[in-house]
């Protein structure tokens, strides 16, 4: 039985309030709806067989007013090879989500039209203790949202556009882009910008965002794209106007293993220089909208469920204005923008190039400027250029030379979330996505390495070197070890030493896969 809803609003619990002051407003646009509790219980499954099947199947429905769903996971274990698949019945979209997407995505599915999902647990070849518990949906309303107007001028020259490289963050209700910047490295990997205020944890970064419905209800793209964004990974600064930006990364889609950069094929180049007082820029994002004609007059930055003209609410729009003044780090210009706007991208008209993120609205019908931040900014350059080459949100021992000393009984809690795959390879179990650490023993002993703890929640691989960073031996991989009482798959490796040794430890995930663990040590004769 479905208990009535406890909560009903923006299902963001990040809402921003103005930074600067009442005439320069932060943008965000968080969606209408509430939480719906329910209860789906699949049970525990094992498959004895060489094949994958289907154990158990649910529909997870929010009210028949829900205009749109998303799952929140409880509980769930995915032994290797098994996966959810989750399905519309609205539309036929699906997504499939392995045990490191569900980490990834923070037990949360991607957003899907209609009311109703079909839910389906697989269970891989050989797996035990396949099961997952659901206690709560996202479900969106078929209702309107007022924002503060910040139209330059009285009227709303927005008209609807389909930049391949922007999308609509939610659930906090921003607009995200990715730039030409490698992430960490990676040939087929960008890094995405947007405001540091649209900064918050489970979100999802939209591509091909359809019109909304009449009655401002939003639609949502198919599952294959939306992305993951790595909160944990990335860097923002939410410091008011001219210092309020968000440096991210994205994680693969969890059905296509694509990534967004992959998918869209497109980039923004970021300029190096802000252009003259004057200029004109251009700007594409997902504010508020309440008009289906273009060169709207009065308030736009509302939507009226009851007005039936909500078509273009919180689509991809674009207009164009004039920079009015840069002081500093600070951009303002005369570009329309609505709520949902916070975190577009500002570009010169004539070059494409991009000179700066929105953040803020200022402007009224009589005139005014909104606000935003230079790309120029000094911080967000030295986070581009960090995270670009692998560090900056990576972990400081995301490779070997920074590996961590770690002593005998170590519990500390370590997530290879935002880390990178180092060299050199794993000789075990597809290792990915490693963090590193640094054992010394002072005698001759037997020193044991595992991952066997409650904290650990993915598939792990793990690899003990001796010698040096430059020059490493290996002495054992372990993938799977088969005594450790938890149901999720650890590893554990055993190395006996002739005297006074340094050991490195690298622990990383089953084909990448990533999330929190425990490394243990322990030391058969001395500390």
């Amino acid at each position: 039985m479905r208990n009535p809803a406890m909560y009903t609003g923006p299902v963001s619990a990040f809402l921003f309030a103005a930074a600067m002051s009442t005439a320069a407003l932060a943008q965000t646009a968080p969606p209408i709806g509430h939480w719906e509790y329910v209860r789906h219980q699949s049970g525990s499954f094992d498959n004895p067989t060489p094949v994958e099947g289907v154990v158990w199947r649910d529909f997870v429905s929010a009210g028949q007013a829900a205009t749109w769903i998303r799952l929140e996971f409880h509980r769930w274990h995915l032994d290797r090879g098994s996966y959810l698949r989750i399905v519309s019945l609205a539309d036929g979209d699906f997504q499939t989500m392995r045990a490191h997407h569900v980490d990834q995505w923070q037990s949360t599915s991607a957003y899907f039209n209609g009311n109703t999902v079909l839910l389906e647990l697989v269970a891989g070849p050989r797996t035990k203790n396949n099961f997952v518990d659901i206690d709560r949906v996202m479900a969106g309303d078929p209702a309107g949202e007022d924002g503060e107007d910040s139209i330059c001028g009285t009227q709303d020259n927005r008209t609807p556009s389909t930049h391949g490289a922007v999308g609509r963050i939610f659930s906090i209700g921003c607009s995200g882009w990715i730039i030409t910047n490698a992430a960490g490295g990676s040939t087929t990997d960008k890094l995405h910008l947007s405001a540091g205020h649209c900064y918050a944890t489970s979100q999802v970064l939209q591509f091909a965002v359809p019109s909304s419905n009449n009655n401002c209800s939003l639609v949502h793209p198919p599952a294959a794209k939306q992305f993951a964004i790595d909160s944990a990974g990335s860097q923002s600064t939410n410091g008011g106007v001219g210092n309020d930006w968000w440096v991210f990364k994205c994680f693969p889609n969890s059905t296509t293993g694509r990534t967004s950069w992959q998918e869209q094929a497109t980039a923004l180049t970021l300029s190096t220089s802000i252009p003259a007082n004057g200029t004109t820029l251009r700007n594409y994002g997902f504010g508020l909208d309440g008009t289906s004609a273009n060169n709207a007059t009065g308030s736009s930055c509302s939507c009226s469920a009851s007005g039936g003209t909500g078509s273009r609410n919180q689509t991809q729009q674009t207009h164009t204005g004039s920079l009015s003044s840069a002081s500093g780090t600070a951009l303002n210009h005369t570009i329309d923008t609505c709520g949902g706007n916070s975190g577009s991208v500002l570009m010169n008209n004539s070059t494409n190039a991009v000179v700066g993120i929105h953040s803020h609205g200022g402007c009224t019908s009589g005139g005014g400027s909104n606000a935003g931040t230079a790309i120029t900014h000094a911080s967000l350059q030295a986070a581009i250029t960090a995270m670009s080459s692998g560090g900056g949100g990576t972990p400081a021992n995301d490779n070997c030379s920074g590996a961590i000393t770690v002593a005998v009984g170590n519990s500390a809690t370590y997530s290879t979330t935002s880390a990178t795959t180092s060299t050199p390879a794993f000789t075990c179990g597809s290792g990915g996505k490693d963090l590193w650490f640094k054992y010394t023993t002072n005698c001759a002993a037997t020193v044991t390495f595992h991952t066997c703890s409650t904290s650990t929640n993915f598939d792990t691989v793990l690899q003990v070197y001796s010698g040096s960073c430059s020059a490493l031996t290996s002495l054992g991989c372990n993938d799977d070890w088969s005594g450790c009482s938890s149901s999720t798959v650890r590893s554990r490796v055993a190395v006996t030493t002739t005297g006074a040794t340094t050991l490195y430890v690298r622990v990383g995930g089953y084909n990448s896969a990533s999330g929190s663990f425990v490394l243990n040590v322990a030391n058969s004769s001395c500390p």
